[in-house]
């Protein structure tokens, strides 16, 4: 009976200290959506996405996804691939770095709290993400030049 007590004592700290980390954070990025400030936050962090492929639009969802997590992103992507704001290039590239970079702020804050250094959170998942869709990005373009052209001699 003692090991039910200390595991559930100890499964009931994890979740207080994921709570007091996630549940501000939750506030915060709602209160950042409801003022715009995530959309002028979008503005900026869309010139980083441009050069692997994404317009203003296509960084939206991304943004999103880094700071509110996977299912908010997702929701975001399908809602603007409907509308037509994004191509299907451009929904492939922001699937591939949601994949990897998806509540990025969240899980960066949560792991911090334990104890984990930044770097080792940041980096190496923002760097996987860039050369990925970079990679996507480059093979899709060519993909696209190599069709024109065939059609182009037929």
């Amino acid at each position: 009976m003692s090991v039910l007590w200390v595991g559930l004592i100890q499964g009931l700290s994890g979740v207080w200290t994921i709570a007091r980390v996630v549940i501000p954070l939750i506030i915060v990025l709602e209160i950042l959506q409801a003022n715009g400030i995530l959309q002028r936050l979008n503005k900026v962090l869309s010139r980083l996405f441009h050069w692997i492929g994404l317009s203003e639009e296509g960084a939206f969802p991304v943004v999103v996804a880094i700071f509110f997590g996977l299912t908010f992103g997702s929701s975001v992507i399908i809602s603007y691939l409907e509308e037509g704001k994004v191509t299907e290039k451009e929904t492939r590239i922001i699937g591939v770095f949601i994949a990897l970079c998806h509540a990025l702020v969240e899980d960066t804050a949560i792991f911090m709290a334990v104890g984990v250094p930044i770097i080792f959170l940041l980096i190496p998942r923002l760097f996987a993400a860039y050369v990925w869709c970079w990679g996507i990005n480059r093979v899709t373009q060519w993909r696209t030049q190599n069709s024109l052209a065939v059609r182009q001699n037929t």
